[in-house]
């Protein structure tokens, strides 16, 4: 039987991602929300969690899913960091400088990479980087993945963070998004849309279709599912509801290291 490790990274950024609000929903649509628990045979595996808040969420339900602890799991998702590298970001209606720390991602990464030599990685940024909140540099205001520029620059920043995360052998893990409401919905739908382009791109990848678990293919991101409440007051996943796609992540990156997913 394996020693059980969980690390958690912190690195001091107060900024929350703002999310869209809880999707609501009849409770009589249903999505598969995960699994219960991890199959007996995962274990051995090293999994480095990077990104935005939901990163830190999703590596957090990784983390109590492996009650056996046979998996050494590396949180270092980061609240209100994501791959732009903005000059300024929109925190509560006002423009601030970006925070500095969120924009050395690429050092850090690439240093945990180095230390742990993981497995597999979860590369999570799409909600921090699918908002109109971040200006980049050479802009004078704040644009969203469904803008050219924004989308050009985004397409580079993931497939380089990919080539930090895989250089040791590792597979990259990209999650979809949950469907935003409303307007916003043009912003969830073009950033699930370069993820999927992203994985085509890049060999080393597999698309990890959390917005399946979470979402119905109508749309419908039901705020209950069998009894569960899927997500919190901060819009982010519940305890329960992250624990169990917590252990659906654990079997499907388990299931493709043992099918030869390279």
């Amino acid at each position: 039987m394996g020693t059980v490790s969980v690390l958690s990274v912190l690195f001091g950024c107060a900024q929350k991602d703002v999310h869209p609000a809880a999707p609501t929903g009849a409770a009589r649509w249903q999505v598969p929300l995960g699994d219960p628990s991890p199959s007996p045979a995962v274990r051995g595996m090293t999994l480095l969690v990077v990104g935005d808040s939901w990163a830190r969420n999703l590596g957090v339900g990784i983390a109590n899913a492996d009650r056996a602890r046979h998996n050494v799991v590396i949180n270092a998702g980061q609240p209100g960091c994501g791959l732009m590298q903005p000059v300024r970001i929109r925190r509560k209606g006002t423009m601030v400088a970006a925070p500095a720390n969120c924009n050395t991602w690429p050092d850090r990464w690439r240093d945990l990479v180095t230390r742990y030599r993981p497995t597999a990685a979860l590369l999570e940024v799409g909600y921090w980087d699918g908002q109109d909140s971040q200006q980049l540099p050479g802009q004078s205001t704040v644009s969203s993945i469904s803008h050219p520029a924004f989308r050009h620059r985004f397409d580079a920043q993931i497939d380089r963070a990919i080539a930090i995360l895989s250089a040791t052998g590792a597979t990259v893990y990209i999650p979809t998004v949950i469907d935003n409401t409303g307007p916003a919905r043009t912003d969830s739908d073009a950033m699930n849309t370069a993820l999927r382009a992203a994985v085509r791109r890049n060999p080393r990848t597999a698309l990890l279709d959390v917005h399946g678990q979470l979402c119905t293919a109508g749309k419908i991101c039901p705020p209950e599912v069998g009894g569960i409440q899927v997500y919190d007051e901060t819009g982010h996943l519940s305890g329960p509801a992250h624990d169990r796609i917590g252990a659906w992540i654990l079997n499907v990156i388990y299931a493709g290291k043992n099918t030869g997913r390279k």
